[in-house]
């Protein structure tokens, strides 16, 4: 797998905070397979913190591909397996239709906006 070279912009990004009652993970631009390992990692990260919930935030994302897809996939799963839960933040659009059309809305709790979702994680 080649990197691109430094000079040149990447298309996404992937940031990660600690908040009240849980860990926020924003992501924005295309998360394609140049993004995937970055999103892996971020989301590893947010299984094991302290923090008793994941928010991810997909509010900024313009494009997932399939690895990406398959990153959020394997991060709920972990995010479950140390008993925490895990909400996404999707707008009404493509991304939201993806997560829709591939039934992720029933793994996990989608949100309309980043305030509703940070409300239920303190809940």
């Amino acid at each position: 797998m080649t990197t691109p070279p430094p000079d040149e912009p990447q298309a996404y990004s992937v940031e990660h905070d600690p908040v009240d009652g849980a860990l926020l993970v924003t992501a924005s631009g295309e998360l394609d397979l140049a993004a995937a390992p970055r999103l892996a990692t971020v989301l590893s990260m947010a299984s094991a913190s302290a923090e008793p919930c994941v928010v991810l935030d997909l509010s900024a994302v313009d494009f997932i591909d399939s690895t990406a897809l398959g990153a959020i996939m394997h991060a709920s799963t972990e995010v479950e397996a140390v008993g925490k839960r895990m909400l996404v933040v999707a707008l009404d659009g493509p991304v939201r239709r993806l997560l829709e059309i591939t039934n992720l809305t029933g793994r996990f709790r989608v949100y309309p906006s980043r305030g509703e979702a940070l409300a239920a994680a303190s809940a």
